[in-house]
This record gives structure tokens, sequence and C-alpha cells, in this order.
């Protein structure tokens, strides 16, 4: 479950971070005090999150799906 969420946000932070850069994220150039890397590594962690819930979710509907056909 892990692991494809992980490789997810590995494309997904490649894909972002691509197109935007970290010091454009913030409005009005407001000093956040979080390096390059930490708005990084920020990213990876939220994409991961989000990818891992989205798994969670869709393994929680396989199987109760299932359950309601078995019956």
């Amino acid at each position: 479950m892990l692991w494809p969420s992980f490789l997810v946000a590995i494309i997904a932070t490649g894909l972002f971070f691509s197109a935007f850069d970290p010091d454009d994220l913030f409005p009005f150039g407001n000093e956040t005090g979080i390096s390059r890397l930490g708005a990084y590594s920020i990213g990876f962690l939220a994409f991961w999150l989000v990818s891992a819930v989205s798994g969670v979710g869709t393994l929680y509907f396989a199987v109760t799906n299932c359950m309601r056909q078995k019956r």
C-alpha cells in the first residue's frame, strides 16, 4: 500500500516542482523561513499522504463492495 503511493509521490513531486519554483509558492514574496529543500520535503510528504489516503479509500470500498456481493 505504501510503496505504490511512494512511487506516485516521487512522480508528482518531480512534475510539480518542475513547473513551480518553491520560492514562488508564497504570495507577495513573504519569507517563511523554509528552505528550498524543506519545501521539496513538505511537498513530497503531502503528495505521499494524499496518494496513501486515496489508496486506503480504494481498498476500503473494494473490500466492502466485495463483501456485499458475497451475501
